[in-house]
Protein backbone atom coordinates (compact mmCIF):
# COMPACT_ATOMS: atom_id res chain seq x y z
CA UNK A 1 0.00 0.00 0.00
CA UNK A 2 1.09 3.23 -1.23
CA UNK A 3 1.93 5.89 1.99
CA UNK A 4 -0.03 8.53 2.18
CA UNK A 5 1.52 12.11 2.74
CA UNK A 6 -1.82 14.33 1.97
CA UNK A 7 -1.28 16.06 5.63
CA UNK A 8 2.39 16.65 4.92
CA UNK A 9 1.88 18.05 1.63
CA UNK A 10 -0.64 20.45 2.52
CA UNK A 11 1.49 21.56 5.56
CA UNK A 12 4.19 22.02 3.00
CA UNK A 13 2.18 24.15 0.63
CA UNK A 14 4.24 27.78 -0.08
CA UNK A 15 2.78 31.35 -0.23
CA UNK A 16 0.44 32.62 -1.89
CA UNK A 17 -1.14 29.08 -0.67
CA UNK A 18 -2.58 29.00 2.72
CA UNK A 19 -3.24 25.29 3.39
CA UNK A 20 -6.03 23.78 6.14
CA UNK A 21 -5.74 19.71 6.65
CA UNK A 22 -8.72 18.45 8.80
CA UNK A 23 -9.00 14.61 10.23
CA UNK A 24 -12.89 15.16 9.25
CA UNK A 25 -15.19 17.83 8.65
CA UNK A 26 -18.88 18.18 7.75
CA UNK A 27 -17.54 19.91 4.07
CA UNK A 28 -14.95 21.74 2.99
CA UNK A 29 -17.47 23.76 1.02
CA UNK A 30 -19.10 24.77 4.05
CA UNK A 31 -15.67 25.31 5.76
CA UNK A 32 -14.21 27.44 2.76
CA UNK A 33 -17.37 29.62 3.15
CA UNK A 34 -16.93 30.40 6.68
CA UNK A 35 -13.18 31.17 6.52
CA UNK A 36 -14.39 33.48 3.55
CA UNK A 37 -17.37 35.14 5.68
CA UNK A 38 -13.99 36.12 8.19
CA UNK A 39 -11.71 37.62 5.65
CA UNK A 40 -9.61 34.00 4.64
CA UNK A 41 -6.91 35.10 1.50
CA UNK A 42 -7.48 34.28 -2.06
CA UNK A 43 -5.82 30.73 -2.45
CA UNK A 44 -7.01 29.35 0.78
CA UNK A 45 -7.15 25.60 0.89
CA UNK A 46 -8.97 23.36 2.79
CA UNK A 47 -8.24 19.90 2.55
CA UNK A 48 -9.83 16.77 4.62
CA UNK A 49 -8.94 13.06 4.98
CA UNK A 50 -12.70 12.38 5.17
CA UNK A 51 -15.95 14.67 5.02
CA UNK A 52 -19.62 13.70 6.89
CA UNK A 53 -21.97 15.89 4.59
CA UNK A 54 -19.90 16.85 1.17
CA UNK A 55 -22.01 17.79 -1.94
CA UNK A 56 -21.52 18.00 -5.80
CA UNK A 57 -23.93 19.54 -8.60
CA UNK A 58 -27.53 20.09 -8.42
CA UNK A 59 -27.50 19.06 -4.64
CA UNK A 60 -25.56 15.82 -4.96
CA UNK A 61 -24.07 14.23 -1.94
CA UNK A 62 -20.23 12.92 -2.09
CA UNK A 63 -19.41 10.21 0.05
CA UNK A 64 -15.91 8.93 0.54
CA UNK A 65 -14.23 6.60 3.42
CA UNK A 66 -11.83 8.35 5.22
CA UNK A 67 -8.19 7.52 3.32
CA UNK A 68 -10.01 6.97 0.17
CA UNK A 69 -10.14 10.52 -1.92
CA UNK A 70 -8.61 13.62 -2.18
CA UNK A 71 -11.23 16.08 -0.74
CA UNK A 72 -10.75 19.74 -1.03
CA UNK A 73 -12.04 23.37 -1.49
CA UNK A 74 -10.01 26.63 -2.43
CA UNK A 75 -10.95 30.21 -2.18
CA UNK A 76 -10.22 32.25 -4.81
CA UNK A 77 -11.13 36.35 -4.82
CA UNK A 78 -11.06 37.46 -8.14
CA UNK A 79 -10.88 41.20 -8.87
CA UNK A 80 -10.98 41.50 -12.58
CA UNK A 81 -13.36 44.39 -13.61
CA UNK A 82 -15.07 41.70 -15.48
CA UNK A 83 -15.03 38.49 -14.15
CA UNK A 84 -15.36 35.13 -15.56
CA UNK A 85 -17.33 32.62 -13.75
CA UNK A 86 -16.27 29.63 -15.47
CA UNK A 87 -12.77 30.32 -15.41
CA UNK A 88 -12.62 28.42 -11.59
CA UNK A 89 -14.21 25.65 -12.90
CA UNK A 90 -12.19 25.35 -16.01
CA UNK A 91 -9.16 26.23 -14.02
CA UNK A 92 -9.79 22.94 -11.53
CA UNK A 93 -10.72 20.77 -14.43
CA UNK A 94 -7.71 21.42 -16.32
CA UNK A 95 -5.12 21.51 -14.03
CA UNK A 96 -6.54 18.21 -12.38
CA UNK A 97 -6.68 16.07 -16.06
CA UNK A 98 -2.87 17.33 -16.17
CA UNK A 99 -2.39 16.30 -12.72
CA UNK A 100 -3.11 13.06 -13.25
CA UNK A 101 -1.27 12.69 -16.61
CA UNK A 102 1.80 12.93 -14.39
CA UNK A 103 0.48 10.58 -12.13
CA UNK A 104 -0.78 7.57 -14.61
CA UNK A 105 1.59 8.73 -17.62
CA UNK A 106 -0.08 5.87 -19.91
CA UNK A 107 -3.30 7.21 -19.73
CA UNK A 108 -5.49 10.94 -20.25
CA UNK A 109 -8.04 11.74 -18.16
CA UNK A 110 -10.74 13.84 -20.10
CA UNK A 111 -13.02 16.90 -18.39
CA UNK A 112 -16.86 15.87 -18.72
CA UNK A 113 -18.77 19.16 -18.94
CA UNK A 114 -19.17 20.89 -17.05
CA UNK A 115 -17.61 19.47 -13.85
CA UNK A 116 -16.51 16.12 -14.27
CA UNK A 117 -13.01 14.35 -14.47
CA UNK A 118 -13.14 11.58 -16.64
CA UNK A 119 -10.74 8.35 -16.65
CA UNK A 120 -11.57 5.38 -19.46
CA UNK A 121 -15.38 6.47 -19.52
CA UNK A 122 -15.90 6.16 -16.17
CA UNK A 123 -16.17 9.15 -13.65
CA UNK A 124 -12.80 9.57 -11.68
CA UNK A 125 -13.56 13.50 -10.16
CA UNK A 126 -16.49 16.05 -9.46
CA UNK A 127 -15.43 19.85 -9.53
CA UNK A 128 -18.30 22.30 -7.89
CA UNK A 129 -17.29 25.99 -8.10
CA UNK A 130 -20.15 28.03 -6.15
CA UNK A 131 -19.20 31.79 -6.60
CA UNK A 132 -21.08 35.01 -5.24
CA UNK A 133 -20.56 38.30 -6.66
CA UNK A 134 -20.85 41.82 -4.80
CA UNK A 135 -20.06 44.37 -6.99
CA UNK A 136 -16.15 44.63 -6.22
CA UNK A 137 -15.09 41.15 -6.14
CA UNK A 138 -16.07 37.68 -7.57
CA UNK A 139 -16.09 35.06 -4.07
CA UNK A 140 -15.53 31.89 -6.12
CA UNK A 141 -15.06 28.25 -3.86
CA UNK A 142 -13.82 25.50 -5.68
CA UNK A 143 -14.65 21.86 -4.21
CA UNK A 144 -12.82 19.40 -5.76
CA UNK A 145 -13.39 15.38 -5.35
CA UNK A 146 -11.41 12.73 -6.42
CA UNK A 147 -11.55 8.81 -6.02
CA UNK A 148 -7.98 7.83 -4.91
CA UNK A 149 -7.90 4.38 -3.59
CA UNK A 150 -11.63 3.75 -3.29
CA UNK A 151 -12.60 -0.06 -2.85
CA UNK A 152 -14.30 -1.33 -6.07
CA UNK A 153 -17.59 -1.79 -4.00
CA UNK A 154 -18.05 1.13 -2.99
CA UNK A 155 -17.37 2.68 -6.66
CA UNK A 156 -20.03 -0.42 -7.94
CA UNK A 157 -22.27 1.32 -5.24
CA UNK A 158 -22.77 4.65 -7.36
CA UNK A 159 -25.65 5.66 -9.56
CA UNK A 160 -22.97 6.22 -12.47
CA UNK A 161 -20.25 4.39 -13.95
CA UNK A 162 -17.30 5.30 -12.00
CA UNK A 163 -13.47 4.55 -11.39
CA UNK A 164 -10.42 5.65 -9.46
CA UNK A 165 -6.58 6.41 -9.53
CA UNK A 166 -5.86 2.99 -8.07
CA UNK A 167 -7.77 1.22 -10.14
CA UNK A 168 -6.34 3.32 -13.10
CA UNK A 169 -2.53 2.73 -12.68
CA UNK A 170 -3.06 -0.50 -11.11
CA UNK A 171 -1.87 0.22 -7.52
CA UNK A 172 -2.56 2.85 -4.28
CA UNK A 173 -1.72 6.39 -4.76
CA UNK A 174 -0.26 8.85 -2.57
CA UNK A 175 -2.88 11.70 -2.27
CA UNK A 176 -0.12 14.55 -1.28
CA UNK A 177 1.32 13.81 -4.36
CA UNK A 178 -1.81 14.29 -6.17
CA UNK A 179 -2.48 17.50 -4.55
CA UNK A 180 1.28 18.90 -5.58
CA UNK A 181 0.76 18.09 -9.14
CA UNK A 182 -2.56 19.97 -8.77
CA UNK A 183 -1.51 23.48 -6.94
CA UNK A 184 1.99 22.75 -9.75
CA UNK A 185 -0.74 22.99 -12.33
CA UNK A 186 -3.01 25.63 -11.41
CA UNK A 187 0.21 27.87 -10.42
CA UNK A 188 1.19 27.18 -14.13
CA UNK A 189 -2.44 28.36 -15.33
CA UNK A 190 -3.31 31.03 -12.51
CA UNK A 191 0.10 32.88 -14.96
CA UNK A 192 -1.64 32.27 -18.13
CA UNK A 193 -4.05 34.73 -20.09
CA UNK A 194 -7.67 33.51 -19.29
CA UNK A 195 -8.22 32.43 -23.43
CA UNK A 196 -5.31 30.12 -23.17
CA UNK A 197 -6.87 28.29 -20.32
CA UNK A 198 -9.91 28.14 -22.48
CA UNK A 199 -8.21 26.55 -25.44
CA UNK A 200 -6.72 24.21 -23.20
CA UNK A 201 -10.28 23.34 -21.42
CA UNK A 202 -11.19 22.39 -24.88
CA UNK A 203 -9.07 20.56 -26.33
CA UNK A 204 -9.54 18.46 -22.81
CA UNK A 205 -13.64 17.88 -23.60
CA UNK A 206 -14.60 14.41 -23.52
CA UNK A 207 -17.48 13.71 -25.99
CA UNK A 208 -16.57 15.97 -28.45
CA UNK A 209 -17.31 15.59 -31.25
CA UNK A 210 -19.49 12.32 -30.48
CA UNK A 211 -23.45 11.68 -30.46
CA UNK A 212 -24.59 11.52 -26.74
CA UNK A 213 -27.55 12.28 -24.31
CA UNK A 214 -28.20 15.15 -22.87
CA UNK A 215 -30.65 15.61 -19.98
CA UNK A 216 -31.66 19.45 -19.84
CA UNK A 217 -34.47 20.66 -17.48
CA UNK A 218 -36.16 17.57 -17.79
CA UNK A 219 -36.21 16.35 -20.62
CA UNK A 220 -33.73 14.11 -22.48
CA UNK A 221 -32.30 15.09 -25.96
CA UNK A 222 -29.73 12.94 -28.28
CA UNK A 223 -27.03 15.40 -29.50
CA UNK A 224 -23.27 16.11 -30.63
CA UNK A 225 -21.04 17.58 -28.75
CA UNK A 226 -19.56 20.53 -30.63
CA UNK A 227 -17.73 22.25 -27.56
CA UNK A 228 -17.88 25.01 -25.29
CA UNK A 229 -18.77 28.50 -25.59
CA UNK A 230 -16.39 31.53 -24.59
CA UNK A 231 -19.07 31.92 -21.62
CA UNK A 232 -18.66 28.59 -20.13
CA UNK A 233 -21.75 27.04 -21.68
CA UNK A 234 -22.43 24.03 -23.71
CA UNK A 235 -22.54 24.21 -27.52
CA UNK A 236 -24.64 21.02 -28.55
CA UNK A 237 -26.14 19.92 -32.46
CA UNK A 238 -30.01 18.55 -32.36
CA UNK A 239 -31.03 15.72 -34.30
CA UNK A 240 -32.81 18.55 -36.70
CA UNK A 241 -29.54 20.65 -37.20
CA UNK A 242 -30.15 23.38 -35.14
CA UNK A 243 -27.22 24.45 -32.74
CA UNK A 244 -27.64 25.78 -29.30
CA UNK A 245 -25.97 26.10 -26.06
CA UNK A 246 -27.00 25.34 -21.99
CA UNK A 247 -25.62 26.18 -18.73
CA UNK A 248 -28.13 23.66 -17.68
CA UNK A 249 -27.56 20.38 -18.88
CA UNK A 250 -25.85 17.51 -18.13
CA UNK A 251 -24.16 14.59 -19.79
CA UNK A 252 -25.60 10.84 -18.87
CA UNK A 253 -22.91 8.24 -19.26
Amino acid sequence: MATDRLAAAVDALAPPWEGHYYAALESTQDEARAAARVGAPDRSIYVSDYQRSGRGRQGRTWLAAPGTALLLSILFRDTDVAPRPWRWTSLASVALVEATDELLVTKKAAIKWPNDVMLDDRKVAGILAENTWDGRQLLAIVGVGVNINTPPADLAALPSPATSLAIACGQDVDRGELLKALIRRMNHWLEQPVPELFKSWQSRLWGRGQRLRLLDLGEEHEVIVLGAAPDGSLRIRLPDGAERTTTTGELIL
